[in-house]
């Protein structure tokens, strides 16, 4: 990793919770805000790039809780373009990165490939080739699956602000990240 690497952490938020059970697509939540972070890693360093940020309008109503959790309405989102318009800014941002990072990133990735499905370009997406998932790599810090103001806790001793908003979970997400592998969690 001489030259380092391209890393994009990043964060959704959603409707709701993933449906194991249905197939129909249109039953599955929608994403109402992407926050993405691309970094240079090249050995212990890790190095701000760029960003990719974005709030979409869904074709459904925010439930109480989504609101109480993100702080979103439906207002927030009335005039905001639909998710298949920001598609290849979005591409373009991915392409080229190696690696992906979110905390919970199998919720995350599959966010994502849903709305990528609803717009027929889940095979057209550049999908980096390693994916990692902080959820699994901080299960040694307590032998159990940390949240991430829980892990940021346990990096920093502190919490942080504004959980549930992506652009303040990536923040957060990129602190734990570079610490982590500054201590060899993540290679």
């Amino acid at each position: 990793m001489s030259n380092g690497m391209d890393v994009i952490l990043f964060d959704t938020e959603t409707t709701g919770l993933i449906k194991p059970k249905s197939n129909d697509i249109n039953a599955q939540p929608y994403i109402t805000e992407i926050y993405c972070l691309k970094i240079r890693q090249q050995n212990n360093e890790c190095i701000k790039i760029d960003e990719f940020e974005h709030l979409f309008k869904v074709p459904v109503k925010l439930s109480a809780d989504i609101s109480r959790i993100t702080g979103l309405t439906d207002e927030d989102l009335m005039y905001q373009p639909k998710f298949k318009n920001c598609f290849e800014d979005l591409a373009k941002f991915f392409n080229g990165t190696e690696r992906m990072v979110a905390h919970n990133l199998p919720f995350d990735r599959s966010m994502l490939a849903n709305e990528l499905v609803r717009i027929d370009k889940v095979i057209n997406f550049p999908w980096p080739r390693q994916h990692v998932c902080t959820v699994e790599k901080s299960m040694k810090y307590e032998q159990r699956r940390l949240n991430l103001k829980r892990l940021h806790e346990e990096l920093f001793g502190t919490g942080f602000d504004d959980a549930h908003r992506a652009k303040n979970d990536v923040e957060a997400l990129y602190r734990c990240y570079k610490e982590m592998v500054r201590k060899g969690d993540i290679l």
